[in-house]
């Protein structure tokens, strides 16, 4: 077991946040702070139980796809809404609003929109190939994940509230990365797993701008 906890979340500010501030877009107005609420509380960033994915990568090469993922669509959102997966797992997409989605692959010409009814499920497998994958809903602008694909992926984390993660980890030397929007952000740290359980030594910095 392996624990950490990080730093520089409040930096991050997702893709769609950014697009609906610009005045050409019209998708919403700031209101005037409100003196009864502290600054940290009024800045707008991204949640990293949901939007911050920490992987461990090993250095002993391809890792297996993992067990497969649930991804629940609900609220406009999509929990998680940033994986990093091995070639060959399956994500399985669930709908737990009460209205359809209609999800698709951005740029791919066969993981087309197609309606997924309440309660029901749609399935995709990573391709053999490395790279970054979005998917978006085209009834929903802010319904948005990114896959990262990654063949040394080990093991995946996602903080808690109080900042924290963990990983079962076999024994054996890894690199910590935090992928953001599906884009690596901060900076990665190498570490070695042993046997017995132990705790990073300083916080893993998921500042943008690698902070």
């Amino acid at each position: 077991m392996v624990k950490g906890r990080i730093t520089g979340q409040e930096t991050l500010v997702g893709d769609q946040y950014v697009e609906a501030s610009k005045n050409d877009a019209h998708h919403y107005t700031w209101r005037e702070p409100s003196p009864t609420v502290r600054a940290e509380f009024r800045t707008l960033s991204g949640n990293p139980s949901r939007d911050l994915c920490i992987a461990a990568l090993s250095t002993a090469g391809n890792q297996p796809p993992q067990q497969p993922i649930l991804i629940k669509v609900t609220g406009e959102r999509t929990i998680p809404s940033t994986l990093a997966i091995t070639p060959g797992t399956k994500l399985a997409f669930e709908n737990r609003d009460p209205f359809p989605h209609r999800l698709y692959i951005v740029g791919s010409p066969t993981w087309k929109a197609e309606s997924i009814a309440p309660g029901q499920r749609r399935e995709w497998s990573a391709p053999p190939n490395a790279g970054r994958i979005e998917i978006r809903d085209e009834l929903f602008p802010s319904v948005r994940s990114f896959v990262v694909i990654e063949p040394t992926v080990a093991a995946i984390a996602f903080p808690g509230r109080d900042n924290s993660f963990s990983f079962d980890l076999p024994p054996g030397d890894y690199v910590l990365k935090a992928f953001f929007g599906g884009r690596q952000v901060g900076r990665p740290v190498q570490i070695t797993a042993k046997d017995k359980p132990f705790d990073l030594k300083d916080p893993l910095s998921v500042a943008a701008g690698g902070g």
